[in-house]
């Protein structure tokens, strides 16, 4: 592998890894942080609403950013915005606290959006490869800081999981700037960059003559990334509410969210070249038998009070796969299955912009629900519904041509 490839490569894991632990830790000290400012626990549930508020309001504007200024100077901003969000973090204060999440959102929808347009820009005869490897950072990233909070938390204090965080998030941020360094390295991205605004602004028939909105598979391709987005949001921000309240202790709701984050390191393992070498019949069969355990897993949640605590690690992994598979279908996708780097942002931006829309209602309504009926039928015919959605929006996706 050539230096450039390993500085891409470096690159693209350093993206993952800050892509979701920033989110998913939180809700693992919510108490703590409900202590500290003096308030009860429901009053913090907009810090894990926020950063799907921005995911929705700013992934389009991110793909924007690229189409006007570069890919470069997009990234340097979002990645700007998640390093300070993660530094206001660290005053705990409520105006702090606001404000620190709001930029670490907006960072992460940079990250989101961005990333698989630096793959495709960079490495567009390897993105199967590189995909595999940001896709499996986010997972490895999200299941080692669910499995290390509550050690970390009750050996140095909670405090000491916002100072890693901080950390993790600069360690992008830095990889993006030392991407400059080598001359070689620094012409060809430049190159690139430029390509991919040039991309954008050229009248090419191919990209304007069918507007992305227009387009049914980018709307079965948004369903898709919505209906696993609401889920996975759903389950991180309250499956440990759920969990202690069917008493499982706090060493073991940690250890069930780790297993939820570890599912997916397989799948982002094999998926990407599995999507890039498979037929469409194996594709859509191998997303119909995900979409079938998934919907087991809501069926036996009917019976969750009298469940052992195996079902509780049966649910966080099956759902932790088939939340990955989706969500690196939907990855593989953007550069995959569209003409340019300019039109894999665009995807991007549309698709993430929508998808998290739909995902923004999930912790909000099922948080009323969970108020009113802590085991309510509702939540989980719901949850059996937005399985077979997502499963049937994918075989729309799986045959879906170049766009």
């Amino acid at each position: 592998m050539k230096n450039h490839d390993r500085l891409v490569l470096v690159t693209v894991i350093a993206f993952g890894l800050a892509m979701r632990a920033p989110i998913i830790t939180i809700p693992l000290i919510i108490d703590q942080l409900a202590r500290q400012l003096k308030t009860a626990v429901g009053n913090l549930g907009i810090l894990t609403t926020i950063p799907l508020i921005m995911f929705l309001l700013f992934s389009i504007v991110a793909a924007k950013e690229m189409t006007r200024f570069g890919l470069r100077k997009a990234l340097n901003f979002g990645l700007t915005a998640l390093v300070l969000g993660a530094l206001l973090r660290l005053h705990v204060t409520w105006p702090m606290l606001l404000a620190g999440t709001i930029l670490v959102g907006l960072g992460i929808t940079h990250l989101n959006v961005l990333t698989p347009s630096v793959v495709a820009t960079y490495e567009p005869n390897h993105t199967a490869f590189y995909t595999t490897a940001y896709s499996l950072a986010i997972m490895v990233g999200s299941s080692v800081f669910s499995l290390l909070t509550h050690p970390l938390s009750s050996t140095f204090g909670w405090w000491s999981v916002l100072v890693v965080l901080l950390m993790l998030t600069m360690f992008p941020w830095l990889m993006w700037i030392l991407f400059r360094l080598p001359v070689p390295l620094r012409s060809q991205a430049k190159r690139a960059d430029n390509q991919s605004v040039k991309l954008i602004h050229e009248p090419d028939l191919k990209t304007t003559a069918a507007p992305l909105w227009q387009n049914r598979y980018a709307w079965c391709c948004l369903l898709m990334f919505g209906t696993q987005s609401l889920i996975n949001y759903t389950l991180v921000a309250w499956l440990p509410e759920l969990m202690r309240f069917n008493d499982i202790s706090s060493g073991q709701i940690s250890i069930v969210l780790a297993m939820y984050s570890a599912a997916g390191m397989p799948v982002s393992l094999l998926l990407p070249r599995f999507l890039e070498t498979a037929t469409h019949r194996s594709q859509i069969v191998m997303s119909i038998v995900v979409g079938l355990l998934t919907l087991l897993a809501a069926v036996l949640m009917f019976w969750q009070s009298s469940m052992p605590l195996v079902y509780w690690y049966y649910l966080s992994i099956i759902t932790g796969a088939m939340t990955a598979f989706y969500f690196i279908m939907a990855l593989t996708t953007f550069p995959l299955k569209t003409i340019s780097p300019a039109r894999t942002a665009q995807l991007s931006g549309l698709t993430q912009s929508g998808g998290y829309l739909i995902a923004s209602f999930g912790p909000a309504l099922y948080g009323l629900a969970f108020k009113s009926s802590p085991l309510g039928i509702m939540q989980i015919w719901c949850f059996a519904i937005v399985i077979v959605l997502c499963t049937l929006a994918s075989f729309v996706v799986i045959k879906m041509p170049k766009i």
